[in-house]
C-alpha cells in the first residue's frame, strides 16, 4: 500500500496545473489576499481604523479558515481535483493497463486515501498562512493579535484545540464527500468532464431537494416533509460547525418559519456524516469492482 500511495502522489503531483487550479490554490489565494491586506493596512488610515475596531485574534483566525473548504466553491473546487484523479486514469487509459496486474480495491482506495492526504496537506497551508499572515495584517495595522500564548492557560489552550479539531474535522470530511461525489461521476461516465458535471450536480443536489420539497410542502400542506433535508450531509455539517462554534444546533431560516424541525444533536449529525462517507466510498468501490474496464 505504501508503494501504491507513493506511486500514485509522484503521478498527481506531475500534473501541476491540475493541482495549482484546484489544490494549492486554497493556500495561494490566502497568502495573496492577506497580502493585499497588509498592503492596505500600511496605506489607508480607513482600513487601519477598521481592523482597530474590531482587531482579530489568532484563535478565531485559525478556526475562520477552515470554513472556506465548507463552502460551495470550496466543495466545487476539490469535485474538479477528484475528477482528474479519477476520470484522467479512464481518458488516459491507465486502467486497462494497471488492472489486468492488481486488484481494483486496493487501487481505487488508494486514490481517495492520496486526494484526502493532498486536501489536508493544502487546508493546512491555507490554515497557517492564514494565522500567520494575520498577524502580520494587525502588526501594520498597529491593532492587538491575541491572545498571548502565556495568557494561554490549560483550560484555554483545551478549548481551542477542540474547537480546531472540530473544525478541521468537519472540513475535511466535506472534502471527502465532494471527492467521493467525483469518484462516482468518473465511475459512470469514464470521462474527467463527465465526472465534474455528475460531481457538481450532487454537489447542488441538497438545494435542488429543498425546492421540491417546498413546492411539496405547499401542495400538501405537511410541513414535516422538510425533515428530509435533515438527513443531507449539508446540512448535518452545519450542524456540527454549530455546535462547536456556538453550542447549538443549526435550523435554517425557512424550517424555523414552519416551525417544523429541530436540530439534530452532535452524535446525531456525526454517525450521519460518518454514515454518508462509508456509504459513498462503498458505492464508488462497488460500481468500480463491478465495471467492464477492458471495453
Amino acid at each position: 500500500m505504501v508503494s501504491l500511495f507513493r506511486a500514485e502522489w509522484s503521478k498527481i503531483a506531475g500534473n501541476r496545473i491540475v493541482l495549482g487550479v484546484f489544490i494549492w490554490i486554497f493556500p495561494v489565494t490566502a497568502l495573496v489576499l492577506l497580502i493585499f491586506a497588509t498592503i492596505s493596512a500600511a496605506f489607508s488610515e480607513q482600513f487601519r481604523v477598521a481592523i482597530n475596531a474590531a482587531p482579530p485574534t489568532w484563535t478565531g483566525q485559525a478556526q475562520t479558515a477552515w470554513g472556506f473548504v465548507n463552502s460551495e466553491l470550496g466543495r466545487f473546487m476539490l469535485v474538479g481535483f477528484a475528477a482528474d484523479v479519477f476520470g484522467g486514469e479512464y481518458q488516459r487509459q491507465m486502467w486497462k493497463n494497471l488492472l489486468p496486474r492488481r486488484q481494483r480495491l486496493p487501487l481505487i482506495l488508494n486514490k481517495f486515501l492520496t486526494v484526502a492526504v493532498y486536501a489536508l496537506t493544502a487546508f493546512v497551508a491555507m490554515v497557517l498562512i492564514v494565522t500567520v499572515m494575520s498577524g502580520v495584517v494587525s502588526a501594520a495595522a498597529g491593532a492587538s493579535y491575541g491572545p498571548a500564548l502565556g495568557d494561554m492557560d490549560g483550560p484555554a489552550w483545551a478549548e481551542f484545540l477542540r474547537a480546531f479539531g472540530s473544525q478541521a474535522a468537519i472540513s475535511f470530511s466535506a472534502a471527502i464527500i465532494a471527492a467521493c461525489y467525483a469518484a462516482v461521476g468518473a465511475i459512470l461516465t469514464r470521462s474527467i468532464l463527465g465526472a465534474i458535471v455528475v460531481g457538481a450536480l450532487l454537489a447542488l443536489f441538497e438545494q435542488g431537494l429543498l425546492i421540491a420539497l417546498t413546492i411539496i410542502a405547499s401542495i400538501t400542506q405537511q410541513t414535516d416533509i422538510f425533515r428530509i433535508y435533515l438527513y443531507t450531509p449539508g446540512y448535518n455539517l452545519a450542524n456540527l460547525s454549530s455546535w462547536s462554534n456556538y453550542g447549538n444546533g443549526y435550523t435554517p431560516l425557512f424550517l424555523e418559519s414552519y416551525n417544523c424541525c429541530g436540530a439534530f444533536s452532535v452524535e446525531t449529525s456525526t454517525v450521519l456524516v460518518l454514515a454518508w462517507i462509508v456509504g459513498l466510498i462503498g458505492l464508488a468501490c462497488y460500481l468500480f469492482m463491478r465495471q467492464d474496464i477492458t471495453n
